[in-house]
C-alpha cells in the first residue's frame, strides 16, 4: 500500500506539470478552429449540424481549394471538445471505428460570425497574436531589470507599435470592442449613476464603443471619447459622441464624469495615480 501511495505521490505532480507545459496548445487549437472558420461552418443552416470531421473538412476544402487533412482536424476537434468548446457525439461505427460528430456549445457560439460585435473572435486573435506570444518569452527579464516584456520583444510599447502598424491597430481596436460589448450591455442597465450627468469623458475609450452604449441608453449625455491619435483616427462617427485625441498623462477633457474601463491595469501605481489626478482635474466639484 505504501509503495502504491508513493507512486501516486511521484506521478501526480509530474502529470500536473505536463498539463501546464502543454496548456499553450489549448488557445492555439482555439485559434486554429477560428482561422479554419469551424464555428461558422457548423452553424450553417445547410450543414445539418452536428458535423463529422469529414463533413467539416469538405467545407474547409471548398473555400481553401486545398484538401483538408482530417487526421489533424480530428485531433484539434477532440481537444476542443474536451474543453467544452464543441459537443462530441458518437454518430456511427464504421468498420469497427467510431465516427464522431461535433456541434456548437455556448462557448463556440460566441465565435460565430466574426464580423458581429457580439463575437469574441477579435479578442481571441488579440490575446493569441504573435506579438503577445513573443512578449511572454521575455517575462523573466521583467523581474531582473524591471522592463516591459513587450518592449523587450519589439523594441517599443504596444501602443507605439500600434501607432506604426495599421493592421495591429485595427485588430487591437476590434478586440477591445468585442471585449467591451458584454460588459457595457449589462452595466448601462444596472448602473443608474449616468442619469444625473450631462457629459461623460471616456479615458482610453478606443473607438468609442463603450460611450455609444452609454449615450444610446442616456441620449441626454454628451460623450467625449478620449484616446491616442492613432486610435481616434480610426474611430467612426457616433451620434452623441465627440472623438478627441490626446494623452491622458498630460490633460483629460473636462466633463461631469470620467469613465474608464480596462485602462489602469496597463500601468504601474505611480502612473495610475497620475491618471487619477488628471481625471480629478477634469471634473467639477460635484463630478464623478
Amino acid at each position: 500500500m505504501a509503495s502504491s501511495d508513493s507512486t501516486i505521490d511521484i506521478v501526480q505532480p509530474i502529470l500536473q506539470l505536463y498539463e501546464i507545459f502543454l496548456s499553450a496548445a489549448k488557445p492555439m487549437a482555439f485559434q486554429a478552429a477560428v482561422l479554419l472558420d469551424i464555428p461558422n461552418i457548423i452553424s450553417l443552416p445547410c450543414s445539418g449540424n452536428p458535423l463529422s470531421v469529414q463533413e467539416i473538412a469538405s467545407y474547409i476544402s471548398a473555400y481553401t481549394s486545398k484538401p483538408a487533412h482530417t487526421d489533424y482536424l480530428f485531433r484539434i476537434m477532440r481537444l476542443l471538445a474536451s474543453m467544452g468548446v464543441f459537443t462530441e457525439e458518437t454518430a456511427a461505427i464504421n468498420g469497427g471505428s467510431a465516427q464522431f460528430k461535433y456541434g456548437l456549445t455556448k462557448v463556440s457560439q460566441l465565435l460565430v460570425n466574426k464580423n458581429d460585435q457580439r463575437s469574441l473572435v477579435p479578442t481571441l486573435l488579440v490575446f493569441n497574436n504573435k506579438l503577445v506570444v513573443d512578449a511572454y518569452q521575455h517575462l523573466h527579464e521583467s523581474v531582473i531589470d524591471g522592463s516591459y516584456a513587450f518592449n523587450k520583444a519589439h523594441g517599443m510599447s504596444l501602443f507605439e507599435y500600434n501607432s506604426r502598424n495599421l493592421e495591429s491597430n485595427r485588430l487591437f481596436n476590434a478586440g477591445m470592442v468585442t471585449h467591451t460589448n458584454p460588459v457595457m450591455a449589462s452595466a448601462v442597465k444596472m448602473y443608474g449613476g449616468f442619469k444625473s450627468v450631462k457629459s461623460v469623458v471616456d479615458v482610453g475609450g478606443g473607438v468609442g464603443f463603450a460611450l455609444s452604449a452609454i449615450t444610446q441608453e442616456y441620449p441626454h449625455i454628451h460623450g467625449i471619447n478620449f484616446d491616442l491619435p492613432h486610435v481616434i483616427s480610426t474611430a467612426a462617427p457616433i451620434n452623441g459622441v465627440e472623438h478627441v485625441e490626446g494623452n491622458m498623462f498630460d490633460k483629460i477633457p473636462s466633463a461631469d464624469a470620467v469613465f474608464m474601463k480596462s485602462v489602469l491595469h496597463d500601468w504601474d501605481d505611480e502612473q495610475c495615480v497620475k491618471v487619477l489626478k488628471k481625471s480629478y482635474e477634469a471634473i467639477p466639484e460635484n463630478g464623478k
